[in-house]
């Protein structure tokens, strides 16, 4: 994985981050705050799909390197853990809006790996 695709996977994950924070400190929650962070994770995103599509990043790549793929799994796993945790609580700050964040990241970043097996195959 090359640089600019690790730090874009660490700012994708910044809302996910100001979230949690602003959800268990409540007395911090900013829409401004919480919004640019969203802008910030939206357009690492973008350049997340953008190189999926262009065939320079890819799920087998971050495979290739297991010492760099067992952290990156924990790492998301436990993230995604803490949002369903304070999502059943009821205490997640914009619940409706980082969940859609999250599906429409995820489904985006689906999409581009199953066009990228089926162009191999």
């Amino acid at each position: 994985m090359n640089t600019r695709v690790f730090i874009a996977e660490l700012v994708q994950d910044i809302p996910l981050w100001v979230v949690l924070f602003m959800s268990v400190y409540t007395e911090y929650q900013n829409d401004r705050i919480f919004f640019a962070s969203l802008v910030l994770g939206v357009l690492a995103t973008a350049y997340i799909l953008y190189q999926m599509k262009k065939g320079s990043y890819s799920y087998e790549t971050l495979f290739d390197k297991p010492s760099e793929a067992l952290p990156f799994l924990i790492y998301s796993f436990f993230l995604l853990i803490l949002l369903i945790i304070l999502t059943f609580q009821d205490r997640l700050y914009m619940g409706s809006i980082i969940w859609l964040y999250v599906i429409l990241g995820s489904i985006g970043e689906m999409f581009f790996m199953r066009k990228d097996r089926s162009e191999k195959k």
